[in-house]
Protein backbone atom coordinates (compact mmCIF):
# COMPACT_ATOMS: atom_id res chain seq x y z
CA UNK A 1 0.00 0.00 0.00
CA UNK A 2 1.58 3.07 -0.97
CA UNK A 3 2.04 6.32 1.25
CA UNK A 4 -0.40 8.19 0.65
CA UNK A 5 -2.86 6.15 0.93
CA UNK A 6 -1.48 4.86 3.96
CA UNK A 7 -1.99 8.86 5.06
CA UNK A 8 -5.48 8.94 3.90
CA UNK A 9 -6.40 5.80 6.16
CA UNK A 10 -4.91 6.73 8.89
CA UNK A 11 -6.01 10.16 9.02
CA UNK A 12 -9.71 8.46 8.67
CA UNK A 13 -8.95 6.80 12.04
CA UNK A 14 -7.09 9.72 13.55
CA UNK A 15 -9.93 11.82 13.20
CA UNK A 16 -12.56 9.50 14.00
CA UNK A 17 -10.47 9.30 17.25
CA UNK A 18 -10.30 13.30 17.54
CA UNK A 19 -14.10 13.24 17.05
CA UNK A 20 -14.94 11.16 19.52
CA UNK A 21 -12.88 12.00 22.10
CA UNK A 22 -14.39 15.77 21.27
CA UNK A 23 -17.62 14.13 21.68
CA UNK A 24 -17.31 12.13 24.43
CA UNK A 25 -16.28 15.48 26.38
CA UNK A 26 -19.42 17.12 25.10
CA UNK A 27 -21.62 14.46 26.24
CA UNK A 28 -19.86 14.43 29.57
CA UNK A 29 -21.08 17.98 30.06
CA UNK A 30 -17.70 19.64 29.73
CA UNK A 31 -18.44 22.13 27.12
CA UNK A 32 -16.78 22.75 23.69
CA UNK A 33 -14.12 24.71 25.29
CA UNK A 34 -12.34 21.91 27.22
CA UNK A 35 -14.17 19.17 24.64
CA UNK A 36 -12.23 21.08 21.42
CA UNK A 37 -8.90 21.53 23.91
CA UNK A 38 -9.02 17.71 25.22
CA UNK A 39 -9.60 16.92 21.31
CA UNK A 40 -6.78 19.08 20.05
CA UNK A 41 -4.20 18.19 22.19
CA UNK A 42 -5.08 14.07 22.29
CA UNK A 43 -5.43 13.88 18.97
CA UNK A 44 -2.13 15.53 17.99
CA UNK A 45 -0.24 12.84 20.34
CA UNK A 46 -2.58 9.58 18.58
CA UNK A 47 -1.96 11.22 15.33
CA UNK A 48 1.94 11.27 15.80
CA UNK A 49 2.10 8.35 16.83
CA UNK A 50 0.22 6.45 14.40
CA UNK A 51 1.64 8.76 11.95
CA UNK A 52 5.09 8.02 12.39
CA UNK A 53 4.88 4.58 12.60
CA UNK A 54 1.99 3.28 9.82
CA UNK A 55 2.10 6.22 7.35
CA UNK A 56 5.82 6.65 7.21
CA UNK A 57 7.61 4.31 9.32
CA UNK A 58 9.68 6.19 10.79
CA UNK A 59 11.71 4.95 14.06
CA UNK A 60 11.58 7.48 16.03
CA UNK A 61 13.48 10.58 17.24
CA UNK A 62 12.18 13.52 18.71
CA UNK A 63 9.63 14.79 15.80
CA UNK A 64 6.59 15.83 18.28
CA UNK A 65 7.86 19.63 17.91
CA UNK A 66 8.21 19.58 13.95
CA UNK A 67 4.86 17.63 13.84
CA UNK A 68 2.98 19.97 15.81
CA UNK A 69 4.62 22.75 14.50
CA UNK A 70 3.02 21.42 10.77
CA UNK A 71 0.26 21.01 11.82
CA UNK A 72 -0.05 24.63 13.23
CA UNK A 73 1.11 25.57 9.48
CA UNK A 74 -1.63 23.11 8.10
CA UNK A 75 -4.29 25.13 10.20
CA UNK A 76 -3.64 28.22 9.44
CA UNK A 77 -3.77 27.84 5.91
CA UNK A 78 -6.85 26.44 6.42
CA UNK A 79 -8.14 29.52 8.20
CA UNK A 80 -6.83 31.29 5.22
CA UNK A 81 -8.85 29.57 2.97
CA UNK A 82 -11.89 29.30 5.07
CA UNK A 83 -11.79 33.01 4.87
CA UNK A 84 -11.62 33.41 1.31
CA UNK A 85 -14.25 31.49 0.99
CA UNK A 86 -16.72 32.84 3.49
CA UNK A 87 -16.06 36.12 1.58
CA UNK A 88 -16.77 34.38 -1.09
CA UNK A 89 -20.00 33.75 0.27
CA UNK A 90 -19.38 29.69 -0.19
CA UNK A 91 -21.57 28.05 2.58
CA UNK A 92 -19.40 26.93 5.94
CA UNK A 93 -20.25 23.15 5.10
CA UNK A 94 -18.71 23.10 1.72
CA UNK A 95 -16.00 25.03 2.75
CA UNK A 96 -14.98 22.74 5.31
CA UNK A 97 -15.05 19.43 2.46
CA UNK A 98 -13.41 21.84 -0.05
CA UNK A 99 -10.31 23.07 2.02
CA UNK A 100 -10.17 19.23 3.37
CA UNK A 101 -8.14 17.84 0.35
CA UNK A 102 -5.55 21.22 0.00
CA UNK A 103 -4.55 21.17 3.90
CA UNK A 104 -3.96 17.10 3.43
CA UNK A 105 -1.95 17.83 0.69
CA UNK A 106 -0.47 20.56 2.86
CA UNK A 107 -0.17 18.41 5.61
CA UNK A 108 1.64 15.09 4.04
CA UNK A 109 4.04 17.44 2.23
CA UNK A 110 4.82 19.31 5.38
CA UNK A 111 5.13 15.42 7.22
CA UNK A 112 7.17 14.16 4.09
CA UNK A 113 9.40 17.00 4.25
CA UNK A 114 10.16 18.87 7.64
CA UNK A 115 9.25 15.65 10.22
CA UNK A 116 9.31 12.45 8.84
CA UNK A 117 12.38 12.83 5.81
CA UNK A 118 14.35 9.95 5.17
CA UNK A 119 17.94 10.39 6.85
CA UNK A 120 20.53 11.59 4.13
CA UNK A 121 17.54 12.93 1.83
CA UNK A 122 17.23 16.79 3.47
Amino acid sequence: MGQWLRFVLVGGVNTAFSYGLYAACIFAGLGYVVASAASMLAGILFSHRTTRSLVFRHAGGATLWRFSACYLLVYAFSLLCLRAMDAWGVDPYLAGLLVAVPAALVSFTLLKLLVFRVRGSA
